[in-house]
This record gives C-alpha cells, structure tokens and sequence, in this order.
C-alpha cells in the first residue's frame, strides 16, 4: 500500500494541478497512467524485480512518478518531460519521504517516460511509467489526439482535426512508427496489433472519428448561480430546436419549469411552433440563477440517436472547475439516470435515489449536495405532472419560490 500521507499529498497538491491542462493530460489521464503502473509494480514485485539501488521495487515511487510524470505541460508539451522531473527534484515535500538518491531515480523516470525519447529508460521505474503512459485502446488513443488537435489548432477545421489526429497515430502507433513497447508481455503487446490494423485503413478511421463529439456549447454561469443542473449530453444537432441545454422538442425540462413557475407547460414554447424559446429560456435562467452544462465534455456516439443507451462517455466533464467558477452553488443536480451515474463517479460519491441526494465537500471546504431527478426525456416512463412535483420538492427545498 502507497503510504497514506503522501497519498493525501498527491491527491491534494499534485493531482488537481492538472485540472487546468488540456483534455489529453487531464486528470483523467493520469489517473489511469497511476492505475497502470501500480498493476506493472505489482506483477514486477511477485518476480522479484529490483530498482537500481539494489532494493525491492518501491511502491511508493511507482505511485510518485506516474503522479508527477506529466506536471510539466504547464510549461508547454515538446519538453514537459523534463519539465516535470525537474519539478519532481524541486518539490521540497517529497525530501520528507525519499532519500536524495531516490528523488534522483524518479526525477529519471520521469524525464525517461516519453515514447518519442530515442534513448532506453535508465531504470525499472522509467520503463514502468513509459509502458503505463501508453494506454494502448483504440478510442482512449484516437480520442486524445483529436482533443489535442482541438486545443491546439482551433482554427482548423474538422478535416484537418482528422488529418492531424490520424497522422499523429500513424507516426506513433503505426507500422514503423516510434512507439516501443518496454514489456514483451505487456497487455500492450496484443492492444498494439489491433490499433496498428485500424490504423491501416483510412475509411474506417474517418468512419470512426466522425462518432466522437466534444460539446457544442459553453457551460451557461449566471453570476450568482445558486444551482448546477448536468444532464449527460446534447443529442445530435439535427434534434435542436434551439442552441441551448435540452434543446430536443421532445425532451420536457422546459415544459416542467414553465409548469413550475408559471403553470402553464408552453410557457417556453413558442406559439404554434415546435420550439424552444431561446430568449425567454436564457432569461429565465439567468433570473432563477440556474447554471447548466452536462456531466460529459466529450463522448463517441454509437447510434445516432438521442439516447443515453448509445453514449459511451470519452471525456468528463471537470466538475470541480466548474464548481470553482460558481461560489454560490450550493447544489448539483442530475438530470438523467446516466448523468446521476458519470456524476456520482466523478465525485466519488454514491447514486442517491430519484428524488433523493447525497452530500460532498467541494474543494475549500463547500458542502454541496448532489441531487438525482427524473429524467426530463419522454422516454422515461413518468408523466409529466408527476416529473414536475419531483422537481418542485427539491426546488423549494433549495429555496426557490414558485
């Protein structure tokens, strides 16, 4: 087991800097680089594997270095590699824990992890985190080189996001390309084969990117928002009926809020027409200080439908930061089975029951609560009326007014 204080120290100071990286070194990726490298660490230790000062592998280390191994993208990508084993050796809290002779391996380590590094790792700990760094699957691979492309080319268009993310993955991870792998056994062996086949066939690959979608929209903030609604995703565009949250004609999360709050369900229709009212939507929401937004930044949509069913959830949505952007939110609210659940994972908390909720500490100390609400889709076998008093409880019991 990693100790205990120097996991509250990861996850507290270490982790959440990268909170404000780009999607392709987001916090998620990193978890998943620790989550690897831990289950290397393991295997390597039941074969007595030895780090190079002649000692047993040192957990404690392996957990360190896949923390820190990306910290330095804050000061660009060609070099984040050093960047961040020089940050690693500055870190005077790690001097706690670690000999001077340690801090210099896993500086090493993390300098080594680059794929594009033409030189070998100079220790067992390099080799790890470089083989845990490569996450071999199709669409966690193809993803992040499209959400890298959006960051850094944001002029360009979808073509040339496919052009630049394709071309990345083919000199990467295709026939010839710099990748190597640091374990002939690594699960990584048989993942490679299968990429590199994909890779090999441009439609499919166009086929392919044109199911991943990052959000279309900007979280919506009032300056006071009192309140967070998350539903999972919008549906395709061609179900719009205006650009803003739950725009489907279908979906009745405006027929229950002008029920609600002016008794009349077409209160946000408008007349004679099967659409939203945009103006009246925004304005209602900026006056009820009602933030929105959706517990996915980006997803790859299996049918082209509006279903959550059909959703497999790529990226997710930083929730933390978003709470940090709204000091008066005092309250999360899902709108959606799959929602309750990306949330709740996110947040590290249970699923409540419908109509129920959960409490959490957002950072700095802010007791926030997590509520669960029906589904405002018309799938979900409720009536609308009974939907509608759901709702009406926990907004009263957040102090709205009807």
């Amino acid at each position: 087991m990693v100790r205990e204080d120097i996991r509250r120290y990861v996850e507290g100071s270490i982790l959440p800097r990268y909170d404000s990286y780009d999607k392709a070194h987001s916090r998620t990726h990193i978890l998943s680089v620790i989550k690897q490298s831990m289950e290397l660490y393991t295997k390597l230790s039941s074969r007595g594997m030895q780090g190079p000062d002649g000692l047993p592998l040192s957990e404690d280390m392996v957990y360190v270095i896949a923390s820190y191994h990306d910290i330095g993208v804050c000061e660009g990508r060609e070099f984040h590699h050093i960047v961040s084993g020089r940050m690693l050796e500055e870190d005077s809290m790690l001097r706690e824990w670690f000999t001077p002779e340690q801090i210099r391996i896993m500086k090493e380590a993390v300098e080594d992890h680059r794929s594009s590094n033409k030189s070998w790792p100079r220790s067992i700990y390099g080799r790890i985190v470089s083989e845990a760094d490569k996450v071999i699957d199709f669409d966690t691979v193809f993803s992040r080189a499209i959400l890298y492309a959006i960051a850094n080319y944001p002029d360009y268009t979808d073509e040339e996001i496919f052009q630049k993310s394709y071309g990345h993955l083919q000199n990467k991870y295709g026939d010839g390309g710099y990748l190597r792998l640091q374990f002939s056994d690594s699960p990584n062996a048989l993942r490679l084969q299968d990429l590199r086949e994909k890779l090999r066939n441009p439609e499919l690959m166009r086929r392919e990117f044109s199911l991943f979608e990052t959000h279309p929209l900007e979280p919506f903030i009032p300056e006071r928002a009192r309140v967070l609604l998350l539903g999972s995703f919008p549906p395709p565009r061609a179900r719009w009926s205006m650009d803003f949250f739950y725009p489907n004609f279908q979906n009745d999360m405006w027929r229950i809020m002008g029920l609600l709050f002016y008794g009349d369900k077409a209160h946000f229709i408008v007349p004679e027409q099967k659409r939203f009212d945009y103006d009246r939507v925004v304005d209602f929401c900026r006056r009820e200080e009602i933030a929105l937004y959706d517990a996915a930044y980006m997803v790859k949509r299996l049918k082209g439908n509006a279903s959550d069913n059909f959703l497999k959830i790529i990226e997710p949505t930083d929730i933390t930061s978003l709470l940090g952007r709204i000091p008066s939110c005092t309250a999360i609210v899902s709108t959606g089975g799959k929602s309750a659940e990306q949330i709740a994972s996110i947040l590290g908390t249970d699923v409540p029951e419908v109509g129920g909720s959960v409490s959490f500490t957002a950072p700095g100390g802010r007791e926030v609560a997590f509520y669960r609400m029906p589904s405002s889709s018309r799938a979900y076998p409720l009536p609308l009326q009974a939907k509608a008093e759901i709702y009406s409880s926990f907004l009263k019991s957040v102090g709205f007014q009807f």
